[in-house]
């Protein structure tokens, strides 16, 4: 089932996907409709932040630390 939806476009953005739409032989509609299920599918698939980037500093900051204190053992004996 297809619904109508009133959208508020540039009316030059309008223009180019109409010359867009004709050259790929669809309507508007159709690309509009296209481009939504693909936006909408990639932001399903992918990742939440906090789990894309889980880790990634994982050690890294003891080693910073530990570095910084080993440069102070050395620098102030003690």
């Amino acid at each position: 089932m297809t619904v109508k939806l009133n959208l508020t476009i540039d009316e030059t953005l309008v223009s180019r996907a109409k010359v867009y739409a004709a050259k790929k032989q669809t309507s508007v509609s159709k690309l509009i409709e296209g481009l939504l299920l693909k936006e909408i599918e990639t932001l399903a698939s992918e990742p939440k932040l906090s789990k894309k980037y889980a880790g990634i500093l994982s050690g890294k900051l003891l080693d910073e630390e530990k570095i910084k204190e080993d440069r102070l053992r050395n620098k102030y004996g003690y």
